[in-house]
């Protein structure tokens, strides 16, 4: 968040703003800025922090063919839904929660 902070007040003192164009881009760069910063600080709190991650769990946990992975709210928190293909045919769906590293099969 100070790396985000820093630049900011850098380009304020660096960047002479002429007009409404530029108070748009150093706001937009601004935003995104802190934004880029919340998304790492977030994602250091993760158990789960990518779908590579939660496709090599749920394969460990239950086996078969994982034919998705998707990004998904679980328990309000941020998580991923997989579609699985199990050993006999049949399909089933596995939450995994991100935070808390939990997986629930439905």
């Amino acid at each position: 968040m100070k790396k985000g902070m820093i630049l900011i007040t850098t380009a304020c003192l660096l960047l002479p703003i002429t007009g409404k164009a530029a108070q748009l881009e150093l706001s937009t760069f601004a935003s995104s800025s802190m934004l880029m910063a919340a998304q790492k600080s977030s994602q250091q709190n993760l158990r789960v922090k990518s779908r590579q991650q939660a496709t090599q769990m749920v394969k460990s946990q239950y086996g078969g063919k994982v034919l998705s992975v998707q990004s998904s709210k679980v328990n309000g928190n941020p998580g991923y839904r997989a579609k699985l293909l199990s050993a006999d045919g049949v399909v089933f769906y596995v939450s995994i929660d991100a935070v808390t590293g939990q997986m629930s099969r439905r």
